[in-house]
């Protein structure tokens, strides 16, 4: 049966999304995917966004976009922190106010690839006029509509295979936060104003942070309603088949969704597990300002979407189909990859005919092409959209003067009391916040003794190298010594070895040259008997007989008859007995001019700069303190998150 959307003569139609675009930077054919979002942006008037974190993706939608698109709708994102909020608001009304309220609790910092501490999450606040034109009154005017976006703190444990849904990390995280929303929604509206809720709250309708929005919210005097029926927290094998498919339409992260049944994403490599499927995106609208209607001709719903139940309208997931299409790169490692570990080769498909080509002597059919083609089409996210077809009631429409003046009606609607349900709900979040908050103070005492114990090993570990470095020191001085003395003995045994021979050798020098003279005597001897004798035989005179013969004979006679001398000639000496002989002569000034052996051993104990004791030292010293500073800021951490938690308990216990 088809269900038209029907308004009554006072009511506005309001088209309104909340989408998750997972706009994280590893997250997969972004480009794409935000190029196919921008042509989905004319179908709504009001989109709250979540995970879009980059202005070069932000200023991409933009261009993007039809050009009606860009003259007509108002583009706003809130930035915040590290990496940013993610939150995003995009209006074909004009807006008026915007602010960004960041929630007090975040993250672990210590857990760096959730992110969620660095991304500083929180709620944006816009205010857009809405043209109205009310009947018998030509003129327009514009109604205040306030909207709010946020992204609560991600689950990444398996909350149904827990011992107990106490156990799962970030829970008090996401009760703060949803407290925290809490007031700012108070702070910043009214009431009786017109108010929309949309995001991703990362838990369900039924999830004790939902049900303590909701109940704080109308504690305060405000009816807020979902636009989702809220399916079975989990499918399990008791369920019926039929109950099972009826179900999966209305649930926004699936595993029906091609990113997250995929077996390399990004949860399945680091190890993160959420429960699939679930309904964790949502759209709350108040009431009676707003009336929900039948969405039925939203075009980015899948065929056969049950747009209208049996017993009231309801809002809408679109997005579910894959539309973004992303041929694969033509790669020999992806190739080899995908043989390795799945055993399949896949065919090199071109990037602009999808047209079968040869692979290992295989053709491939028709039909195995139609299945690797459709393989390449992909989602706009790994979420699914809630979308909402709302009846804006518009009965007696001041201008915003007036209305701007009309703050002391704040509190126009009374406050509700709370059922039996409800109560036990509120007090169920006291006792676990209130449990959780001794065990911060626990963490915190123990962080600070770590912190303390660390600074105190640091300091005796610098006077411990100190120390040992010294006692180094003052052993290689001593062994350096004792190597000294023992060189100095050895070189006094060898010089007197030395000073003994000297006069040995002296007296075998003399010997020697005292043997020299008497040959030479002797022969000088032998030569003058020979001449006489051979002169006597001759005829005639003897020499003798003449004058000259007599004064010639008289001189060789003179010349034998010459003394021995008296003086041996002079022994050269070596150089090296010589210093050997010095160096005996001067051991008293040596001793007196002894080496400072501790100066040597520190020069031997000289190290690179990046190697010397007191750098490692002072390194170790400075990475300690960090550590220490880290462990600090865990400290301030989750005592600063004990002492919020603790102020929002004392808030819900005067409930």
């Amino acid at each position: 049966m088809s269900h038209a959307p029907t308004f009554a003569t006072s009511e506005v139609p309001v088209r309104v999304l909340t989408f998750n675009l997972w706009g994280i930077f590893n997250s997969k054919v972004r480009e794409a995917r935000m190029k196919a979002f921008a042509k989905k942006i004319e179908h709504y008037d009001v989109l709250l966004l979540q995970e879009q974190f980059s202005a070069e993706d932000f200023d991409l939608i933009f261009r993007s976009a039809p050009p009606e698109v860009q003259r007509t709708y108002a583009f706003r994102r809130f930035c915040s922190s590290f990496y940013g909020s993610g939150c995003a608001v995009i209006s074909r009304y004009p807006i008026t106010q915007a602010f960004f309220h960041t929630f007090p609790l975040q993250g672990c910092p210590e857990m760096l690839l959730h992110g969620d501490f660095f991304a500083n999450k929180g709620a944006a606040m816009v205010r857009v006029l809405v043209p109205v034109t009310m009947e018998g009154d030509s003129a327009t005017k514009a109604q205040e509509v306030t909207l709010y976006t946020t992204h609560l703190v991600a689950v990444y444990q398996k909350v149904s295979q827990m011992s107990s849904w106490k156990r799962e990390r970030y829970l008090p995280f996401r009760i703060s936060q949803a407290i925290s929303l809490t007031d700012f929604i108070v702070s910043a509206s009214r009431p009786t104003d017109h108010i929309i809720i949309g995001g991703d709250f990362n838990c369900s309708q039924r999830s004790l942070e939902v049900q303590m929005l909701l109940i704080l919210l109308k504690r305060r005097g405000y009816d807020m309603h979902a636009v989702l029926p809220p399916p079975r927290a989990k499918l399990d094998v008791s369920m019926a088949e039929q109950e099972r498919e009826d179900a999966q339409p209305f649930f926004t992260f699936s595993d029906r969704n091609a990113f997250n049944s995929m077996k390399t994403s990004y949860f399945k490599l680091l190890k993160l597990e959420a429960d699939l499927p679930s309904q964790i995106d949502h759209i709350f609208f108040s009431r009676p300002a707003f009336a929900l209607r039948h969405f039925t001709d939203c075009p980015d719903i899948a065929d056969g979407y049950p747009c209208a139940l049996p017993d009231a309208p309801n809002g809408i997931v679109v997005f579910t189909k894959n539309e973004v299409h992303a041929p694969p790169k033509s790669t020999w490692y992806g190739h080899l990859w995908q043989q390795l570990f799945t055993g399949t080769c896949a065919p090199r498909v071109a990037e602009t005919k999808q047209q079968p080509t040869l692979w290992s002597k295989a053709t491939w059919s028709t039909a195995a092409q139609s299945a690797e083609d459709r393989a390449h089409y992909y989602p706009l996210s790994d979420h699914f959209g809630v979308a909402a077809l709302l009846g804006m009631r518009v009965e007696k429409v001041r201008s915003t003067t007036v209305m701007s003046d009309s703050r002391a009606a704040m509190d126009g609607a009374a406050a509700l009391e709370l059922t039996s349900d409800e109560a036990r709900i509120l007090q169920t979040a006291i006792d676990f916040l209130e449990d959780y908050v001794c065990k911060l103070r626990s963490q915190a005492k123990v962080a600070r003794y770590i912190g303390v114990t660390s600074f105190l090993l640091v300091t005796v570990n610098l006077w411990a190298l100190g120390r040992l470095s010294a006692e180094e020191e003052a052993r290689s001085a001593a062994v350096l010594e004792s190597m000294y003395d023992m060189a100095a003995a050895t070189t006094h045994g060898t010089a007197k070895l030395v000073h003994q021979w000297k006069g040995v050798e002296s007296v075998a020098h003399g010997l020697n040259a005292a043997k020299g003279w008497v040959t030479n005597q002797a022969n000088l001897t032998l030569r003058m008997a020979s001449k006489l004798i051979s002169e006597t035989a001759a005829p005639g005179l003897h020499p003798s007989d003449t004058p000259e013969g007599s004064k010639r004979s008289a001189a060789m006679v003179a010349s034998s008859s010459q003394p021995v001398p008296r003086t041996l000639p002079t022994p050269v000496i070596d150089a090296t007995v010589q210093n050997s002989t010095t160096t005996l002569d001067g051991d008293a000034t040596s001793a007196a001019a002894r080496p400072d052996f501790r100066a040597i051993a520190e020069a031997l104990m000289v190290r690179p700069l990046y190697a010397s004791v007191w750098v490692s030292t002072a390194f170790n010293m400075a990475a300690a303190v960090v550590g220490t500073v880290s462990m600090a800021i865990g400290i301030c951490q989750r005592a600063g998150n004990a002492n919020i938690l603790e102020e929002q308990v004392h808030q819900l216990k005067k409930l």
